[in-house]
């Protein structure tokens, strides 16, 4: 009763120590419940978290992407993000070494899933419909544990024993390092048949004709992966985390394809055509990854550097009636960030960094048309190094804006090399057409900006 505190007189009162007196209660046990929804809005992304939709937690990533809105995975294993298939797929944050291809990542040892539909210039302009990053699971609780699952599928083409998987994974927690590891084995299969029918009607004065042609193909594929991860991280102190991740994935795929063509009013077969393609000797990927984040008390306020090396071989074969083409890959790519982000006051944060991607590919491509064959090199050494800056300003919860600027410095070697054998008059103009062209190097050395400005504005919670 005697302490008084006003903004005219006093303001500030010592009240001395004040000692409370401890006391204890016996519990059997404490139940923490926290109901995570399914999907997440935030100001420039949808999260879909996975791992706590249990109708999500088997088959592949392909399964998972199906679910999320916006999204959509054709037969082919084809991502689209709106319609658009000119989407950059990340995987943990880093580009997935397959292209479009995720229907060798295990769909239980997904996390989460963000998609970034209008990316600021804090991405690389790769993937112009937008992003989409596949986060992976790591250990959270303290101790060992781990998981086993198995999976299989059933249609009307195939079965289980063409369409399984099988994922293990383990984790081991202390205070200082978490260590973690998986193994995952799939086998898909995938089977499409289509018809098309057309029908040319002809009429004049003079006379009346109708024909046309009928088409029918089946494709009939199957795959099959492995592949394993261990990483671990250690926690110097509170505020310094270190990360080293080594992954090694190997798959392997073939198609068959038939085509059957009938003319003339559809009556008569006019031939078949079969074609194969896919990789004979599969493909792998090892990938080794080294990342550092130092946080502070204001989780604005972060510095964050990584490296990551990846090497990688594909395989393609293609056969169709007497045309044979194979293709080897190889690539062996350097990554190096660094980002700082920090908060300027109450309602902005600034952020900067650097991305540098060193790209080493080489393609070699040898085939067998009629009437001739050849080789065909093609190899290229791509080094890009990209500065951002993003600056977000938070006027109220309804109103923010995020203005960004990325700019880009490419060095490009392009080598085209070429061998034909078997140049005759009466080759195909397509053959004729690379003889002519001759052997060649060529350089680029380009700048590329990239401005960026968001509003956002929350109309509701959801909207």
């Amino acid at each position: 009763s005697d302490i008084k505190v006003s903004f005219r007189e006093q303001r500030v009162k010592d009240l001395g120590t004040i000692k409370l007196q401890p006391t204890s209660l016996e519990l059997e046990a404490v139940n923490v419940i926290d109901e995570k929804p399914i999907f997440e809005f935030e100001a420039d992304k949808m999260i879909y978290n996975s791992s706590d939709d249990i109708v999500a937690s088997s088959g592949t990533a392909e399964d998972v992407l199906n679910k999320v809105p916006m999204v959509t995975v054709d037969s082919e294993g084809e991502v689209s993000l709106r319609g658009n298939s000119n989407v950059k797929i990340l995987i943990n944050g880093r580009p997935n070494r397959e292209g479009g291809d995720v229907d060798n990542i295990p769909a239980s040892l997904i996390d989460k899933v963000e998609v970034i539909t209008s990316p600021s210039a804090k991405y690389d302009p790769e993937g112009m419909a937008g992003i989409i990053n596949i986060e992976l699971k790591k250990g959270r609780y303290e101790g060992f544990n781990g998981s086993i699952k198995l999976n299989g599928k059933h249609n009307d083409f195939k079965s289980v024993d063409d369409m399984n998987g099988t994922t293990f994974y383990s984790n081991y927690k202390t205070e200082k390092y978490n260590l973690y590891s998986s193994l995952s084995i799939n086998n898909r299969a995938r089977v499409r048949i289509g018809t098309r029918e057309v029908y040319n009607q002809i009429a004049d004065s003079v006379y009346y004709d109708l024909d046309g042609y009928k088409y029918d193909s089946e494709t009939d594929g199957s795959g099959n992966s492995t592949s394993f991860k261990i990483g671990s991280d250690y926690l110097i102190n509170d505020q310094l985390n270190i990360n080293g991740e080594l992954s090694y994935k190997i798959n392997k795929k073939s198609k068959l394809i038939s085509q059957n063509y009938f003319q003339d009013g559809f009556n008569d077969e006019d031939y078949l055509e079969l074609s194969e393609e896919g990789d004979k000797n599969g493909n792998y990927h090892i990938e080794s990854f080294f990342e550092l984040i130092k946080s502070y008390e204001n989780p604005d306020k972060e510095v964050y550097f990584s490296l990551s090396n990846h090497y990688g071989a594909d395989n393609e074969f293609e056969k169709q009636d007497d045309l044979i083409t194979n293709v080897k890959e190889n690539e062996d790519n350097y990554e190096l960030d660094f980002n700082f982000k920090t908060p300027i006051n109450d309602q902005s944060k600034l952020e900067i960094g650097y991305d540098g991607r060193f790209f080493d590919s080489k393609e070699n491509m040898d085939f067998e048309l009629p009437g001739f064959k050849g080789i065909n090199d093609f190899n290229m050494i791509r080094n890009i190094h990209g500065f951002f800056v993003e600056y977000q300003l938070t006027r109220n919860e309804k109103f923010s804006i995020k203005p960004s600027y990325r700019i880009e410095y490419v060095d490009k070697k392009i080598e085209f090399l070429k061998i034909l054998d078997e140049i005759t008059s009466d080759t195909s103009s397509y053959a004729q057409y690379l003889n002519e062209i001759v052997d060649s190097t060529v350089n680029i050395n380009e700048i590329n900006n990239f401005p960026d400005l968001h509003f956002i504005y929350n109309i509701t919670d959801k909207r």
